[in-house]
């Protein structure tokens, strides 16, 4: 396959990406200043579909309750589930203690560092997996999510029918081997602080919806009372919010098959091993 960038290309791109890195990155991240797999693994599932300043309090909180793959996976599912509490998307916190129970019992308490391996791990997709292993070893791997996309897009003026494939190999040409993790965390800083949300030209991403009258925000009233009592009726919770019953049910519905809880006619309450 040709090549899409030039020498001077990538080298004055280069030269532009970390020289902003180093006068703006934000390198007080506290999951910046580890290269603990465990740590770096709680992370990056933290923050799929979560923003950075929500990400951080609740990461520390976590890492200070299961400070490693064993406390985590010998954790009672509740303590697990109160300490995510806050971040949504509950399910991921379940497959961050099964992925901690899959480590300890098949793989010595070591965190493959085969992305293919890592896949077949609970809630690690393509992404995830590359990821890990970039900001955990220094992986000499690509990864491009919407952020390094935007900025690909943008820096080298894409258009914005632009296969993934393109912009992998862009992203393969780039790459500084001996400095992925860097080079990662600088194109995602850049991405986030030099560039605007919205660029003319290229297609926004899909945005998360509304929180507010969500059945995401059912889903996180129904944790939040079932992390305080044993059982809670659908009617009280249709009732506190002041939401349709039928509403409640798709919440707890959802809820039910990711694992979290269990449904009966009325009452809810929380999946416990």
């Amino acid at each position: 396959m040709s090549h899409i960038l030039t020498t001077n290309q990538i080298n004055a791109f280069r030269r532009k990406i970390f020289t902003f890195y180093r006068k703006h990155g934000r390198h007080s991240l506290p999951f910046r200043k580890t290269q603990n797999p465990y740590r770096i693994a709680v992370a990056e599932i933290m923050l799929q579909q979560t923003q950075v300043d929500r990400v951080v309090p609740k990461y520390g909180e976590w890492i200070h309750a299961f400070p490693t793959w064993r406390a985590l996976a010998h954790a009672p599912r509740k303590e697990v589930l109160a300490h995510w509490s806050g971040l949504g998307y509950n399910r991921r916190a379940l497959f961050l203690q099964e992925m901690a129970k899959k480590i300890i019992g098949q793989y010595h308490n070591r965190l493959p560092q085969n992305p293919d391996i890592l896949k077949t791990l609970p809630g690690i997709g393509p992404y995830t997996a590359r990821s890990i292993l970039i900001f955990a070893f220094n992986a000499p791997l690509i990864t491009v999510d919407t952020n390094i996309r935007k900025v690909f897009m943008n820096e080298f003026s894409l258009p914005a029918q632009t296969a993934m494939a393109r912009l992998e190999q862009i992203a393969n040409e780039l790459l500084p081997k001996k400095r992925s993790r860097e080079w990662h965390n600088a194109l995602m800083d850049f991405s986030s602080l030099a560039l605007p949300k919205c660029i003319p030209g290229i297609p926004a991403l899909s945005r998360q919806s509304k929180f507010e009258g969500s059945i995401r925000q059912i889903r996180g009233e129904i944790i939040h009372r079932l992390l305080q009592q044993k059982t809670v009726s659908m009617s009280s919770v249709a009732k506190k919010m002041q939401r349709p019953l039928g509403d409640v049910q798709r919440a707890a519905q959802s809820l039910q098959r990711e694992g979290v809880i269990s449904m009966g006619k009325q009452k809810l309450k929380l999946a416990i091993d």
